[in-house]
């Protein structure tokens, strides 16, 4: 079935308005006409088995037939994971994978070693956000990954003093290995950037109540942790199984 994203505000009294970049794909790419079935799904956890209306140049109409099921169900472990900027395509792929992974809330940060620098974050926002929503479309999920402006990390781990679940910060030093993480259906996973965490980075984890875990024998590159970590928290907790 040919997926599509429409935002909610675009979905009412049994139509659907695709913008221009999906109405594209489903005319130049896909070639769909009026008549043909197709899926769209609203952003929140909601898909609609849809009949293309009408095509223009800009958008396009869909009838919705019926609601139906997410072609992959959401993680039951509500997962946040924060992750320092990295250059270039190596942050989209973090992007990419973590929305294929089920992560709810993606949460940019700049470290005290971290290789971007803060400004000009709108344009790689709406880029991010323009990668969450293709990842969701491919994997078949119906919600999209939350992700927030970029903010130091120590704003971030001042706003966490009200997150409950469990809060882990991983490093590849100063700290336990996987059997410190306390089970939950709630979690925050924050990863570093390529230089490692400074001193102070890991004393102001501790103080906001973070467990520090390493990756025990493995030496891992940051694009690479974020990634492989979060696949083994779904794996041990939600329902990568």
């Amino acid at each position: 079935m040919r997926r599509f994203y429409s935002p909610p505000d675009q979905i009412s009294d049994g139509r659907v308005v695709l913008n221009a970049d999906e109405t594209r794909h489903l005319r130049d790419v896909l070639r769909l006409r009026a008549g043909d079935q197709a899926s769209v799904f609203d952003g929140l956890g909601r898909e609609y088995l849809c009949i293309v209306s009408e095509l223009s140049k800009k958008s396009a109409l869909l009838e919705v037939k019926q609601e139906i099921q997410p072609a992959s169900p959401e993680s039951p472990l509500d997962l946040t994971v924060a992750a320092a900027i990295l250059p270039g395509e190596k942050f989209e792929i973090t992007v990419q994978k973590a929305a294929e992974l089920g992560v709810y809330r993606l949460r940019p940060l700049y470290t005290v070693r971290c290789e971007v620098k803060p400004g000009g974050s709108g344009s790689r926002l709406a880029r991010w956000r323009k990668i969450a929503a293709e990842s969701a479309k491919q994997s078949g999920r119906a919600r999209l990954m939350d992700i927030a402006e970029p903010v130091e990390l120590t704003e971030f781990l001042a706003d966490t003093g009200s997150i409950a679940g469990t809060k882990i910060f991983f490093s590849e030093r100063d700290g336990s290995d996987f059997t410190a993480i306390e089970p939950a259906t709630k979690m925050t996973a924050v990863f570093g950037p390529k230089g490692g965490w400074d001193d102070s980075e890991l004393e102001s984890a501790r103080a906001a109540n973070f467990t520090i875990v390493t990756f025990g024998g493995r030496i891992m590159r940051a694009e690479t942790a974020a990634i492989a970590m979060t696949a083994i928290l779904q794996h041990r907790f939600g329902d990568l199984s």
